[in-house]
């Protein structure tokens, strides 16, 4: 940006020929300094002049709001608008140099303090130059400069590869190890910051940024986040606090904050975070001020640090710690650079701020369900209200529900933290009790948006809950081109890049963020998506969006799971407890909440048992475990399951179910149901892997059973509608044929398509088209019902783990009899992980044959052909 002089101007101009009055200058943005007036009444307090300098892009709206009595601004004496770049070393220096001298000759300047980021440099010089206490030099220009602090704090930081302005070229992306950690070195509020997970997407994004630009690659530090801010006088923390802090990164590209908790609930990591922090700061030889250091924990539990500045901290962490502990933190920031003692007591309560995620869209309303607060309309600009903190015992409390953005604003994904909308602020005399009280307060809350204008609304017959290639790639031959809506989480979009879907899919009309997977609050869904006119049919896509497809359904009178039954098939545990008393077979279970329970469970059924997460898919977090198995070690790998790129984070408990171990063959079986009633149903025989982990290496249909055995799968499957009362969709049971007599009992059942290749075995298999059944159904219409005429069958590549070294014989096995298709994940240099999930296999074959054993017989052989060699990551010997 072109700089500009610097204006000064005057709400209380001084008199030429007066005494100098005493002056203390602030900078930092308008809105921040506002926001939090504790700074002017402080500094209003002492009689002292404020000086303010500030952006100066808010001059038209500081000199209004300084004219009002009754605004914070009022109490400004003088106002000094500099221009300046973020992205630009010391762009805002020279306007600050020259107000600084304008001001020295007119004023005694007692002070300075910095508020905002961007003057960080510019009042460390000032308050240097005038004798008053500063970090110091080193400290403030470090602080400024994030390549400067991995320079001054190597021991603290990761590895890091530093690229001036004009030296892009020099880089070589093949030569990192990923993911890394894209960042610019001057901007804030995490504007520009991203994970980059190849060698192509690096090289491409290191063209969008601005060329003056100093970019920062490190290593992508995974862990637990925390901010520490400490108070310094005469080079000695008088205190040091540790925030815990949530963050979107740990499912998306981006680095946005979502919460904040004062004090850490860790305890954990509170005596490294401490002693970092100290050493940290004896290494910048800081002096006097505060610092606010951003730390993570990573997987060997040392702290790393990833930025420090010299500056109050952002969003609302003062008023969490005023909330926390009872007391002022500006004030004691106001006495350490006018040379006072300072001191801070230690925290008697837990505070948090949450943000909440939205959909993005136009801005409607806020509404809060009870607790009888209403929202505080701050906008962009606006003033917080006054949250006075309580007594230590007090209830759990919510402060206050602040909205940043107006109504009628554009809310876009979360991308910088001035995307966010919604924030709440809460504390409580115990951690448990915050936790209790943020899911209550975050289900009270709902962010109404409307969407965008799209003229192609009008063209939707068919609402997609959840994303799929695969469905999609299926509907653009079966619909009409712009026919297609496809709901899915924002946070899902972004980590799998989900924007353009409409120019990759000719069906597609519109990608739409929206709340699909909050299974706690559907309602969520339904306020948030408007009815397209010509709407026939609401299709749940994935595992995590069965229950809000069937709520949404449900509230457009269109076909559907319906949404008490689509609750039944979501919770493993719930589901068993539905058909407990029926004459659906279910082996013994019961809910765990540690590995204590799992280990009596197994104890109490002939040491064996099954460990698995009550609400997940693809076996993910299921573990076998005999008698002499590690019920601890199972735990913890169950318990830390997770699909973060499929899956977003929602209020909700997460639960765990022992399960007595059954042997027997396994099957699954897949109906379409028209109003309850049962039409194509399907039985897949299944193989699977030997271990811990009862991941599934084929597929093959129909499966070959005993008379009595089918029949029975049909009458269990059929009972199982009835109880949990199905409407309409498709139901994906599996079924174990337990010994000693074989008879079916329920393994799990969901209310969606079946994954792992199942949808083109049935294909197939019945000449039929399995989506377009289930379009049927959900369109109100019963469906042809198929019968097989042919045997399909799929098999799993599962090589050895490693890194691949070579992959051979893919054109072999698609020559291969009855072939039909080949598919291979990985390819040379991917790093290959033991089967734990279906997501870890590495690719497939499909085949057909006369019958059930051709096929199974042509995958298999097609399968044998293709040799993914993987080299051993330690002993480096082909496998």
């Amino acid at each position: 940006m072109p700089e500009s002089p610097p204006v000064a101007e005057s709400s209380a101009a001084g008199r030429p020929g007066a005494e100098k009055s005493d002056a203390f200058v602030l900078a930092g943005s308008f809105l921040v300094v506002c926001r939090s007036p504790a700074y002017l009444a402080e500094l209003t307090g002492r009689g002292l002049k404020i000086l303010l300098v500030t952006p100066a892009g808010a001059r038209e709206e500081a000199l209004a709001k300084a004219a009002d009595p009754d605004h914070p601004a009022a109490a400004v004496a003088e106002f000094a608008f500099v221009d300046g770049d973020p992205g630009r070393d010391n762009s805002y220096l020279p306007g600050v140099v020259s107000a600084s001298i304008r001001w020295r000759e007119k004023y005694h300047l007692v002070g300075a303090c910095a508020v905002g980021e961007t003057q960080v440099e510019p009042i460390g010089l000032l308050a240097d130059a005038i004798g008053a206490p500063t970090p110091g030099l080193r400290a403030t220009r470090a602080c400024r400069s994030k390549y400067l602090q991995r320079w001054y704090l190597p021991e603290f930081g990761p590895d890091v590869t530093i690229v001036p302005a004009g030296q892009r070229e020099g880089v070589d992306p093949e030569g990192l190890r990923y993911p890394v950690v894209l960042k610019p070195a001057g901007r804030h509020s995490s504007s520009g910051v991203q994970t980059v997970g190849t060698p192509d997407r690096l090289s491409t994004l290191l063209t969008e940024y601005p060329a003056h630009e100093t970019l920062l690659i490190e290593d992508r530090v995974s862990g637990q986040e925390y901010s520490v801010e400490s108070l310094v006088q005469a080079g000695r923390p008088v205190f040091t606090g540790v925030t815990r802090k949530d963050t979107t990164d740990v499912r998306s590209s981006s680095f946005v904050e979502l919460s904040h908790t004062v004090p850490g609930d860790r305890p954990e990591h509170e005596g490294v975070l401490l002693d970092s922090q100290a050493r940290m700061l004896a290494a910048l030889d800081f002096r006097d001020g505060v610092a606010h250091a951003e730390w993570r924990i990573d997987a060997d539990g040392r702290p790393v640090l990833m930025e420090v500045a010299a500056r109050t901290p952002g969003d609302g962490l003062c008023v969490l710690y005023e909330l926390a502990t009872g007391a002022s933190l500006e004030q004691q920031i106001i006495r350490i650079a006018l040379g006072e003692p300072a001191d801070y007591p230690a925290p008697r309560r837990v505070a948090r701020q949450v943000y909440l995620e939205h959909t993005p869209g136009v801005l409607r309303d806020v509404t809060v369900d009870g607790f009888g607060i209403a929202p505080t309309w701050v906008g962009e600009r606006g003033l917080w209200p006054r949250t006075a903190p309580g007594a230590a015992g007090d209830p759990p409390a919510l402060r206050a529900v602040l909205v940043h953005q107006d109504r009628g604003a554009r809310l876009r994904d979360l991308r910088t933290s001035e995307d966010r909308a919604v924030s709440f602020l809460i504390d409580a005399a115990t951690p448990e009790a915050l936790d209790v009280l943020e899911a209550e307060v975050r289900a009270a809350i709902t962010v109404h948006t409307d969407p965008a204008e799209d003229p192609a609304a009008n063209t939707v017959t068919h609402v997609l809950v959840g994303h799929s290639p695969v469905m999609l790639g299926k509907l653009d031959s079966l619909l009409p081109a712009g026919s297609v809506l496809v709901l899915e989480e924002p946070d899902v979009i972004e980590a799998r890049r989900l924007d353009g879907l409409a120019e990759r899919h000719a069906c597609v009309a519109a990608l739409l963020p929206a709340p699909t997977q909050d299974e706690t609050h559907p309602e969520r869904l339904i306020r948030a998506v408007p009815r397209p006119p010509g709407v026939r049919a609401v299709v749940p896509v994935v595992e995590y969006a069965v229950v809000t497809a069937a709520a949404l359904a449900e509230e457009w009178g269109l076909p559907g799971a319906g949404t008490k039954a689509a609750l039944a098939l979501r919770d493993k545990g719930l589901l068993r407890a539905t058909l407990h008393g029926t004459d659906v077979d279910q082996p013994a279970w019961t809910e765990v909440t540690g590995p204590g329970e799992v280990a009596a469970f197994r104890a109490a059924h002939g040491g064996e048992t099954v460990l698995k997460p009550a609400n997940r898919q693809a076996s993910l977090g299921v573990h076998l475990l005999g008698p002499g198995d590690d019920v601890a070690a199972a735990w913890e790998q169950t318990t830390a399951a997770d699909e973060p790129t499929l899956r977003a984070r929602h209020a909700g408990t997460a639960r765990h179910l022992a399960e007595q171990r059954l042997h027997g063959p396994e099957v699954s079986v897949e109906a379409v149901v028209h109003e309850g009633a049962l039409g194509l149903v399907n039985i897949t025989a299944k193989t699977l892997q030997s271990s811990h982990h009862p991941v599934e290496t084929g597929h093959t249909v129909p499966a070959v059973l005993p008379a009595g055995t089918e029949a029975a799968l049909r009458r269990a499957i059929g009972r199982l509608a009835e109880t949990v009362g199905f409407g309409s969709g498709i139901l994906h049971s599996e079924w174990i044929l337990a010994a000693p007599d074989g008879l079916p009992h329920l393994v799990e059942c969901a209310g969606r398509m079946p994954g792992g290749g199942i949808t083109a075995l049935i294909d197939l298999a019945h000449d039929t088209d399995i989506l377009a059944c289930l379009l049927t159904v959900l369109e109100g219409r019963a469906p042809v019902v198929p019968t097989a005429r042919r045997g399909a069958a799929v098999r799993f590549l599962t090589p050895p783990p490693g890194r691949v070294a070579a992959v051979t014989g893919t054109d072999r096995a698609l020559a291969a009899p009855g072939v039909r298709e080949v598919h291979v994940g990985v390819e040379p240099g991917a790093a290959v992980r033991a089967v734990t999930s279906s997501w870890e296999r590495s690719g497939y074959v499909i085949a057909t044959g006369a019958d059930h054993a051709e096929a199974a017989r042509n995958a298999e052989h097609a399968a044998a052909l293709i040799d993914i060699a993987t080299v051993s990551g330690t002993a480096g010997e082909e496998r």
